[in-house]
């Protein structure tokens, strides 16, 4: 039986009359994302890791995670070299990278996500935009420095990539001063060449007589040749880099790519800032030795980066209240910054090694559809959270919004409110196994924590406060059973 157009009208209206009547949020007001766990900076054997990339897919499934983000390592390649022709005296070591095999990478991504279409796959990459050297090989000791301070990168085309305004990456060179020092040597090939070209005369005596010989100077003809032909095949194509590795050129490399992806519409995401690496090896008598000190420092002295891994497998301190993120955010929230520094997971996972196992460390995205593109829209807008999972205990962020009477915002969002409205944040986190666990739940208002509580899953807490028309920044972290999770901030600002 059907019903005719009044009666279907009258109906609805009811239907609507009824609904908010008893107070029912119409369907489309209903959450509209999806969270999706997923495991960031991972490397297959394209690059430096140990598996492909159907097996890291299965791994990733197994542990209920959705997506991988790739960080195949874009370049590793360290170069030295002598003054002042540079590119004749130049040694280079380099290291399994996908630069000049991006069409393979982008081929193997397409296949793996045929065969795995359950699970995402990002491909992106881990760049090392700049390192300098210290120490001298005449005094047998040299320090390479900054090979693991490095930034992630997703969302950028083939073309794009091509192009990375990196050290050691030619495409993205420079012509200058160090060009023509390093062509100069070429020009001995036209000595070279007049020398096997022009055949000299010698004088010999013989007896009474004299004979007069034309020879060729072969030997230092082909010795100027092959200098100059070396000069030319050791320079070509002829670039250098903007900041060259005989100096410490400071945070410019780093925001020099930041800018360029943003420019281009990916995403940049500093890597491990927190993290240390230090290794010596002799290369004949000279003893080579490299270092990464911690750079937290360069998230203060860059701009318009998307986010930063702030929990890990090493100690932090740059997320906690009052320290570098807080006064991040203040900036944010003061208009010093155009763009808001993110928090997610690092994984950082190469091999089954130290520990190492795929799941212990997650972000979590709220995601308008299960694409690349949901994925990476809401990495920029900062509507995820960090976790670490705990030996058997991982937490859920089931809900963080603030609300000012009608209005309301979730992570990422700025909830605008008149000044004297009744301001209530909302928490509530739980226990991803079925078992309950012991929470404490660490809720932070402009840097400093002002709320500390603890109980048991599923776990909720409600702040409320009316607000002073100051923009305030609101985030939280929770730590039970062994696990963590970091939220990303909610702002007030006024309309």
């Amino acid at each position: 039986m059907s019903l005719g157009a009044p009666a279907a009208r009258r109906a609805a209206l009811l239907a609507a009359w009824l609904a908010i009547a008893l107070g029912a949020a119409p369907a489309d007001a209903a959450e509209p994302y999806e969270r999706l766990a997923a495991i960031v900076h991972v490397h297959s054997d394209l690059s430096t890791g140990e598996f492909p990339l159907e097996e890291l897919t299965d791994m990733a499934e197994r542990q209920g995670l959705s997506a991988v983000l790739l960080t195949e390592n874009y370049l590793n390649r360290v170069e030295y070299s002598l003054p002042p022709f540079r590119a004749l005296a130049r040694v280079t070591y380099e290291s399994r990278s996908v630069r000049g095999r991006l069409d393979e990478y982008f081929a193997r991504v397409a296949q793996a996500r045929t065969a795995r279409p359950r699970v995402l796959i990002l491909p992106g990459v881990e760049v090392m935009p700049h390192y300098f050297w210290t120490g001298s090989p005449f005094s047998l000791a040299l320090t390479l420095h900054g090979t693991q301070k490095n930034l992630l990168i997703w969302g950028l085309d083939r073309a794009a990539l091509e192009r990375l305004p990196v050290i050691g990456n030619d495409a993205g060179g420079v012509v200058g001063l160090q060009t023509v020092l390093d062509l100069l040597p070429a020009l001995l090939i036209v000595p070279g060449v007049l020398l096997l070209a022009r055949p000299r005369t010698h004088r010999r005596p013989l007896g009474r007589a004299v004979v007069i010989v034309r020879r060729r100077a072969w030997l230092p003809g082909l010795i100027l040749c092959a200098i100059g032909v070396s000069a030319l095949v050791r320079a070509w194509p002829f670039t250098h880099p903007v900041h060259p590795a005989w100096a410490d050129a400071g945070s410019a490399p780093y925001q020099d790519l930041i800018d360029y992806v943003e420019r281009r519409g990916g995403v940049s995401v500093w890597s491990l800032p927190e993290a240390r690496d230090a290794g010596e090896q002799a290369v004949g008598p000279v003893r080579v030795t490299w270092e990464t000190e911690p750079y937290p420092d360069d998230l203060m002295k860059t701009f318009r980066y998307t986010a930063f891994g702030a929990i890990y497998e090493d100690t932090t301190r740059f997320e906690r209240p009052g320290e570098g993120w807080d006064r991040l955010l203040g900036e944010y929230a003061a208009g010093q910054r155009t763009r808001v520094p993110w928090a997610l997971a690092e994984a950082a996972f190469h091999e089954h090694s130290a520990g190492k196992r795929v799941g212990p460390i997650q972000t979590v995205f709220l995601v308008r559809e299960h694409t690349d593109a949901g994925v990476l829209e809401a990495l920029r807008a900062g509507r995820m959270y960090a976790l670490q999972r705990g030996r058997d205990t991982g937490l859920a962020l089931r809900e963080f919004a603030a609300t000012a009477g009608g209005p309301s915002a979730i992570s990422g969002e700025t909830l605008r409110a008149a000044p004297g409205a009744p301001l209530e944040v909302t928490v509530a986190v739980d226990a991803v196994e079925p078992r309950p666990a012991d929470v404490r739940v660490t809720f932070v208002r402009n840097g400093s924590a002002i709320a500390a509580w603890s109980g048991s899953t599923p776990f909720r807490a409600t702040h409320r406060e009316v607000w002073d028309g100051r923009p305030a920044v609101f985030r939280l972290e929770a730590r039970g059973g062994g696990a963590r999770l970091l939220s990303n901030p909610i702002f007030v600002r006024q309309p």
